[in-house]
């Protein structure tokens, strides 16, 4: 089984950190902080060392768009570049996020076909380069933004066959979702997921086994339905490197 790591908790100079991360261990940018250049000189150093070549996956921009802001209409633009960008250095994948905040009372059902409908368009792009999209379950119950539930997040891959499943577990936990249950109908459709830990309460990518999520029901469904996913930390409640691999050891072990 594969295990990544996200850069999200090692922001500006703090990357150097991943230096020292063991080559085992693939990588997930978050493309949308950086210009092409800064990434090319940040990820010359991680890509290859000891005669072993590491992957990465990217993930889509999350802060400056928001596919169900009908205001957004630079999305297939910023889109371009990261799928561009993507195929440049043969990314494993790259993350979309259906939809950031939004209250749109009683317009439901119209956001959510306004998101489809950009959804295909990035694919069609997705495909011109010859990128994986992996739809991620995002939005909160708690505070307002799921947009899609659990059964219209799984017929968005009957709609979008093209399209690859990336599950987050912290989305999932405080929405209410089984993990296990996930991982099974999912099952092969998973290219990654988002492991990260909460009370069921908040999204507070807090690291495994920080929070209530039953992980030992969690790998033991993983190892059955999609042992193929690949495993990103996506922690950032976190304030040491030693942290992500003291994790990392830990996690290894629980899937032997």
């Amino acid at each position: 089984m594969k295990f990544s790591v996200s850069d999200l908790p090692f922001g500006s100079f703090s990357k150097a950190f991943l230096k020292d991360l063991p080559m085992q261990y693939d990588i997930e940018i978050f493309y949308e902080f950086g210009t092409d250049h800064y990434w090319d000189y940040v990820l010359k150093d991680l890509k290859e060392k000891d005669g072993m070549t590491r992957r990465f996956s990217i993930h889509g921009p999350c802060v400056a768009v928001n596919l169900a802001d009908p205001n957004d209409t630079a999305y297939l633009e910023v889109y371009e570049k990261t799928f561009a960008y993507a195929a440049k250095i043969n990314a494993a994948f790259v993350v979309v996020h259906s939809n950031e905040a939004w209250h749109f009372a009683g317009e439901k059902l119209a956001v959510q076909e306004l998101v489809c409908s950009r959804i295909e368009k990035l694919l069609q792009l997705a495909g011109k380069y010859g990128v994986t999209v992996a739809l991620e379950n995002v939005g909160l119950r708690t505070t307002g933004t799921l947009l899609f539930e659990y059964e219209e997040y799984l017929g968005l891959f009957k709609r979008f066959p093209n399209a690859a499943a990336l599950l987050d577990t912290g989305h999932a936990h405080v929405n209410g979702w089984k993990l296990s249950d996930v991982l099974r109908d999912l099952n092969k459709k998973l290219v990654g997921v988002h492991i990260h830990d909460n009370d069921g309460t908040a999204d507070a990518h807090l690291p495994v086994g920080c929070g209530n999520i039953d992980w030992n029901d969690y790998f033991a469904a993983l190892k059955e339905y999609a042992p193929q996913a690949v495993q990103v930390c996506e922690y950032a409640a976190i304030n040491q490197y030693a942290m992500v691999t003291e994790s990392l050891a830990k996690l290894e072990k629980a899937v032997k």
